[in-house]
């Protein structure tokens, strides 16, 4: 049985592609390729005639540590790439060993990480993500394009496993992705850190300061201008801040903000500037009071604000706004004051005269009103009066509007 096991590691060896010579974006094709296909003609049918005789069950421990390499070439003959293209017969290779192993163990490797069986899930796990890490290092990650897919597709469900997750052993490929300069690499890393990050909690940092290995990478991806980077950077920041050690917790959400607030002023796409308004509403809504600090803030809303006046610009950016100003007061109202920041009215009016749909008027007539009722009694009086002056012949919609605010401060 032991000669089993080391044949069929031969052929599990023969049958992965091994590391390429040039990094996989150097050169359009790589002689690897071929020689793979070569490879798994040869020992592909070998590989599924000892697991046809073979019987995991036997020899367990054997078992288990041969296992989780089943599993990566299984993985790796379902990515899609270059290195199993050009092979006709790989498509059908996941399906032969699921085969296999649905009719000797009534288990496939779709659910292998899923409970355990005659192996222990969480050794299968722990083996196949300490296999990548060996080969998937700082230098040649790049030239294990297969296995950078199968780390996402082991990602992938690792919220549903009920398995242990420890982000010191799990974390570093996501974050060798994050830290690359090619965008999809980047992407696939800040999105299997979410789901890596989600599995977590407030204790998973407490020994040592891995955290800050983990706020590096994320923090310098704030300033990457692709639109996908944003998104998927915006999605796992917030996770990740919600489980750090609460004395770090502030100090980065600090230092959070001020680099949020940095790309709402500079940035010019608007449907990046669009993502940073819902990356800041949720650091508000984390970070409260503390965002006090940022008087630039008040600033940056009436900007926006402004250029949502322009049609085009409404459409892309104005819910992204609302949005933001409704959670900065929800948690800072307490240093709204009408001689300092009466601009902001002035451009929430303003834009509700051009506004187009129904809830967004609303919206902005629920804002105003809160704005007003903020102010002090004789502030009020003073506003209202004013509303009172505006030209009822000038526009019918918008007297209605500037109407139903005055009901609103009254009630």
């Amino acid at each position: 049985m032991i000669d089993t096991f080391v044949n069929l590691e031969e052929c599990l060896n023969n049958c992965l592609l091994h590391k390429l010579s040039k990094p996989i974006h150097e050169k359009d094709y790589h002689f690897e390729y071929q020689a793979r296909i070569s490879k798994l003609d040869q020992y592909f049918p070998k590989l599924l005639q000892i697991l046809e005789d073979a019987d995991f069950r036997e020899l367990p421990e054997i078992g288990s540590s041969t296992l989780y390499s089943l599993l990566i070439l299984y993985l790796e003959l379902k990515t899609e790439g270059p290195w199993n293209t050009e092979n006709v017969n790989a498509k059908d290779y996941p399906a032969k060993l699921d085969d296999i192993f649905k009719r000797k163990y009534n288990i496939t490797f779709q659910e292998i990480l899923f409970k355990d069986d005659f192996y222990c899930a969480q050794e299968v796990f722990d083996k196949c993500i300490k296999e990548l890490h060996q080969k998937m290092t700082l230098d040649d990650f790049k030239k294990y394009p297969s296995l950078i897919e199968v780390y996402c597709l082991i990602i992938k469900d690792v919220q549903k496993y009920n398995l242990s997750i420890n982000p010191i052993t799990v974390l570093p490929i996501a974050l060798l992705l994050v830290d690359d300069y090619i965008t999809p690499n980047k992407v696939k890393g800040l999105q299997c850190c979410t789901l890596i990050i989600q599995c977590l909690n407030s204790d998973s940092f407490t020994s040592g300061n891995y955290y800050e290995v983990v706020y590096i990478s994320l923090k310098k991806n704030i300033y990457e201008k692709d639109i996908e980077v944003t998104k998927a950077l915006f999605t796992c920041f917030p996770d990740f801040l919600q489980i750090l050690p609460q004395d770090e917790k502030k100090k980065k959400l600090d230092d959070v903000y001020s680099s949020a607030i940095d790309q709402l002023h500079t940035e010019t796409n608007l449907y990046r500037k669009a993502a940073c308004f819902d990356f800041t509403t949720k650091i508000i809504e984390m970070h409260g009071i503390h965002c006090v600090k940022k008087k630039i803030f008040k600033d940056i809303i009436c900007d926006n604000l402004d250029i949502c006046t322009n049609e085009g610009v409404y459409e892309i950016l104005i819910q992204h706004v609302m949005q933001c100003l409704f959670m900065w007061i929800r948690h800072c109202w307490c240093i709204w004051k009408l001689p300092t920041d009466q601009k902001i009215l002035s451009a929430l009016i303003k834009t509700l005269y051009v506004a187009k749909d129904e809830t967004t008027v609303i919206q902005l007539q629920q804002l105003i009103s809160t704005l007003i009722k903020l102010c002090t009694e004789e502030e009020q009086k003073q506003i209202i009066s004013n509303l009172e002056s505006v030209p009822k012949e000038s526009n019918n919609d918008f007297s209605k509007r500037i109407n139903a605010i005055k009901e609103l401060i009254c009630t």
